[in-house]
Formats: C-alpha cells, structure tokens, sequence
C-alpha cells in the first residue's frame, strides 16, 4: 500500500491545503496574466477583439473538453500528487514558451498548452481537499484554497503591467512562467497522497467509498439532482455573462484611460481581484455558518450577492474617471465572487469520494465550452460589430480594413486615427455594460437550486 498522508492531522491537511492553494495560485498567473498583455499583443500581431476572445475562451476550453475527462478518471484512481506535479511543469513551459509566438496560430497553441496542463489542477486538488477535510469543514477549506484563483490573478496583472513597461509582454510570459517549474518540485516533495474516503461516512455500511465512480453514475446522480441542475445552470449563465469583462477590462483600460501599464495592472488587482479574493474567502465563511442552521443558505447567499452586485458593475463601467471605475469595480467584485467555494461544497456533498474529481471535471467543462469560451468570443465578435457599425457611420469606411488591431493603419489622417480610437472604446464599453446586467439572471437560479435543499443535512 503506498505511503499516505494522516488526513485526520490538522499539521498534514494545513500543509496540503498551502501547497494545493500555492499551485491553483500560480495555475491563475499564468492562465489570467493574458488579461492585461491583451492589448500589446493585439498590436503587434494585428489581432480582432473575436481573436482575444477566442485565446482566452476557446483556447483553453477546448483543450479541457479534451483532457479534463480522462485528467479527472485519472484523479480518481491514480496517485493525485504526482499527476499535478507533472501538470504544473507542462503548463509552466507553455506560459514561457507563449512569449515567443509570432502570430495568432502559434499563440493558440501556446495558450492551449497552458490548458492541458491546467485539466488536472481543479478536479485533483478538489479531490485531495475532500480526503483532507471532513464534510463540515470542506467549505471553509475550498475557500482557501479559491482564493488561489483570485490571488494569483491579482499578483498577475499587477507583474503583468510592471513587466510590460519595462520589457514588454514577451518578457511577462517567461517571467510569470518559470517559477512555476519550482512549485511542481516542492508539490512532489512535500505533498502525500491521502485514504480516499476515509473522512466520509457511507451511506451504507458496507460502502467502499474509495471506489471509483465511472462517468456515467457521476453524470446520472448530476442529472437527477434539482439541486445541482439549477446550481449548474446558474454557474453557466454566471460565466457567459461575466467572462466578457475578464477578458476585456484590461483592454478596455488601455483603451479609454491615457495611463501606464503598471497603473493599469495595479487597477485591475486592486479592485476586481482584490474583491474577489475577499469575496471568495468571505462568502464561503458566511455561507457556512448559515448552513449550520439552514443548508439551503449554500445556495440563498450566493444568489443573493450575484443580483447586488450586478448593478455595481454596470455603475463602475459606466464612469467617466478611472478612479471612480475603480472604486465601483472594487464593490461589485466583493459581492459577485461568493458563490464559489459554497457551489463546490454543495457537489462534493452530494457525490461519491471516488467521483468527485470527474463530478468537478464535468462542471468546468459545462462552464468553460459555455461560459468561459463563449462568453468571450461572442464579446469579442459583438466589440467588432459595433465598433464596425459606429466607424462606418463617422465615415463609410470599413473598420477592419481602416484600424488594423483597432488602430488606424500609419500614415492614416488624425481623423480616422480619432474615429478607430473612439469606436473601439465606445464598442468595448456598450458590450461590458450589457452583459454584466444581465448577470442578475443566475441569481434566481440559485435560489430555485437552494428551494430544492431540506433545510438540514
């Protein structure tokens, strides 16, 4: 029998639950830091806005739909520890390898690389945490540990805009890459491998709850579940309708506001990370005290910080400074980012230890073929339509042939330079402001999901 860790230890599950938070940590550097080299790379590789969709959405999903299934049967039968330890030095050498990519093809399989390698990272380390956490303590603990997501995506925009007026975004990708070649040695080093199941009560006595669950009863208990229907739904249009302005700040920022890189970076950190990063950890503290007298809560609170801050969002897009953007961003991140580590618990709860991994790779392949890629893709279509549109009412000429890369060709007149300029800016700004109102709409979805819950576990 291979050596496993004492899941019971608080010392072994503290130190399991750092090293799993520092990898999804350095998994959301290297995955988000394209959010604030957006721009830059648009520029120089002549890029439409569809095409900046397509490598954030797309190019990962994709990817995803292809390795996630077998990454997570893997998860839920081979030794989770070594798997993510292989991952994380595959996706680090094709962050670095991204900076070297002359043209969107290459590009597209540079960042796609980053995809295969992050396949395994949610449904093993979610699998790790429910064998190193017991039922009423995994969602406090995958709030931690999802704060890795936001972390490392605040560390990453900010690296990202310094980097950028240093060096240029070339460099950023090895930068933020690299290092990652350490966290796979230490993951391999520090980590053990825990019991499957010892933590879980079976529901029948004789259960092995180390048995690996096969797909089809995975999908089949999602199925019958009103409960993780409706949260699944809600999760879906969550993305669709909040990937866009992910994807799209950043160039939005460098677009409309006449101010460096490291200051846009440090925008993008300290408000939208920084709340979400809180907002993680505070919404699955909070939802897990209510549980305690109430479970439906799970999904009440989430729903209930979803639909406030909707209208937050549409207030920060809608300002004319950047300083008041930022102070409104700051508020709607703090309450849109609550419904992860309760939504995770409610499926880790309702699955079977030797199927979760899979039940954690089944959702993030609905959400990111649905949500994450086309969710920035078609934004990035609707920012070239309208941009398009609005161009060709100032001058009847056509916008991808006039503003290569959204800017006027050189040698082009101040006039057209001005009608490019401000047709991207107003095309970006009118698409964000439409999808993030429309993300009141998940909100009824977790409460009919939570209406479906007994009140008591």
């Amino acid at each position: 029998m291979p050596k496993a860790a004492n899941a019971g230890s608080d010392r072994s599950s503290t130190v399991a639950l750092g090293m799993l938070f520092t990898i999804y940590f350095f998994s959301s550097i290297d995955r988000s830091i394209f959010g604030i080299l957006a721009q830059p790379v648009k520029e120089e590789l002549l890029l439409a806005d569809w095409q900046l969709g397509f490598l954030t959405g797309f190019a990962f999903s994709a990817v995803q739909l292809v390795f996630g299934l077998p990454m997570a049967r893997l998860a839920d039968k081979w030794n989770r520890v070594k798997i993510l330890s292989i991952c994380i030095t595959f996706w680090s050498l094709m962050t670095g390898f991204s900076g070297l990519c002359t043209n969107f093809l290459q590009l597209t399989f540079a960042r796609m690389g980053v995809g295969v390698g992050e396949a395994a990272c949610l449904p093993a380390s979610h699998s790790l945490i429910s064998d190193y956490f017991p039922p009423d303590r995994r969602t406090k603990a995958l709030a931690i540990f999802g704060l890795g997501y936001p972390g490392g995506a605040l560390l990453g925009m900010i690296m990202g805009g310094v980097v950028l007026d240093h060096w240029g975004w070339r460099a950023a990708f090895g930068i933020v890459g690299f290092p990652g070649l350490l966290v796979a040695l230490l993951a391999w080093r520090i980590m053990k491998e825990p019991p499957r199941g010892q933590l879980d009560v079976a529901i029948e006595p004789a259960a092995d709850l180390s048995r690996p669950v096969p797909y089809g009863e995975v999908i089949g208990i999602m199925w019958r579940s009103p409960v993780l229907r409706q949260m699944i739904i809600a999760l879906v249009v969550l993305t669709v309708f909040t990937s866009p302005t992910a994807t799209f700040l950043g160039p939005f920022l460098a677009r409309k506001f006449p101010i460096s890189y490291t200051q846009r970076g440090f925008i993008m950190a300290m408000t939208m990370m920084l709340g979400a990063s809180i907002s993680t950890y505070g919404g699955g503290v909070i939802a897990q005290r209510l549980a305690r007298r109430d479970q439906r809560w799970l999904m009440w609170f989430p729903g209930l910080t979803v639909v406030l801050g909707a209208p937050l969002y549409v207030i920060s897009l809608a300002q004319p400074t950047w300083q008041w953007l930022a102070v409104w961003m700051f508020l709607g991140a703090l309450a849109n980012a609550t419904f992860l580590a309760p939504s995770y618990t409610v499926l880790h709860n309702a699955i079977p230890p030797g199927g979760r991994a899979k039940a954690v790779v089944v959702v993030s392949i609905i959400m990111g073929l649905i949500g994450f890629s086309l969710g920035p893709l078609l934004a990035g279509l609707a920012n070239d339509l309208v941009a398009s549109y609005l161009f060709k009412g100032l001058g009847g000429l056509d916008f991808m042939t006039t503003c290569p890369g959204g800017e006027a060709a050189k040698g082009a007149s101040a006039a057209v330079a001005q009608a490019c300029h401000s047709s991207m800016v107003r095309a970006t700004q009118l698409v964000m402001l439409v999808t993030m109102a429309i993300t009141v709409w998940p909100g009824l979805h977790f409460y009919l999901a939570g209406k479906h819950m007994p009140k008591r576990r």
